[in-house]
Parts: C-alpha cells; structure tokens; sequence
C-alpha cells in the first residue's frame, strides 16, 4: 500500500465516479465482473473519454493491465474502506450519452466483450475491410481457441453497434 500513489488514487477515484455515474455496481470480485470492467472501460476510451489506458489483444479482447491494477486497488481500497468515490460529479456530455449508450449492456459479459473486440479489431486490423473479416475472425479463430462465438450473436453485436453509432 505504501507504494501507491496520489496519482494512482485519483485514477480510482475517477474510475469508481465514473461506474457509479453509469450505474454499474464496481466489481473485480468475479470473472465476469473483470471482464464487464474491461470492456466497459475499452468501449468507453473508444467513444472519447480518455482514461488513458492503453489497451492490447488479449484472450477476452482487449486488455489493459494498468486499468487491471487500478480495478483490484479500488476493490483492495474499498475493502478497507479507504477509498470512497467523490460526490456523484454531474456527467459531462459525453459521459452522458455514454451512459444510455451502455445501460442495457452493462451487465452482459458476452455482449460487452463482443462489441469491444469487434471495436479493437475494426480499429487495429480490419479498419477498411468488410465486417465479415472480423466475424469470421471472431467465430472461426482456432489460435483463440476459447473464441468460437455464435455468428447470428456476432452479427446482431455489429448491428448494435452501428445502430448506437459506436462502429460505421
């Protein structure tokens, strides 16, 4: 605890405003809590609020150890009782949007993780290929291995995300 610093505090502070200001419960406790963290967090950094993780390919997508560092000191802090979120900032706009945006998925790990993937892959690999580039990738993908992801599902995550303005 002694090596934490003011800077890293005022990351979790910001990350544990930020979840509560969205209305997810914070989390790190189980699996899908650490993955619903990551890509909420990915998905949001993608729509323009900067956290300032940087984010690489992963078994679940993308994956952020710093952001990971920081979810399990808050969930250490919170613990302890030593980390208490600031007053419920009002939103900014974006967060804002953000928020509706996210609200019927933010506690659907599949979905999350989907729709992060399909974001970090259409950005880092497929940016001007088709999207069946990336559906085949992400239901066919055998160096994955866990992937396998069912296709109807894939596309109706793509369709979502184009709908949400998330993806073009």
């Amino acid at each position: 605890m002694s090596n934490v610093g003011t800077a890293q505090i005022g990351r979790c502070q910001k990350l544990l405003s930020f979840f509560e200001n969205i209305g997810k419960d914070f989390s790190m406790k189980e699996f899908d809590d650490r993955v619903e963290f990551q890509k909420i967090l990915y998905i949001a950094q993608q729509y323009g609020i900067d956290f300032e993780y940087p984010f690489l390919w992963y078994l679940k997508g993308p994956y952020s150890k710093s952001a990971a560092n920081d979810g399990f000191l808050i969930e250490d802090l919170k613990n302890r009782q030593q980390l208490i979120s600031c007053s419920k900032p009002t939103l900014n706009n974006l967060e804002l949007e953000f928020s509706k945006i996210i609200s019927d998925y933010k506690d659907n790990p599949i979905w999350l993780e989907i729709a992060s993937s399909v974001l970090y892959l259409r950005k880092e690999s497929y940016e001007n290929e088709p999207f069946d580039k990336i559906i085949g990738f992400l239901i066919e993908d055998l160096t994955a291995g866990y992937k396998n992801f069912d296709e109807e599902l894939v596309r109706t995550v793509i369709s979502d995300l184009v709908r949400l303005n998330l993806l073009k």
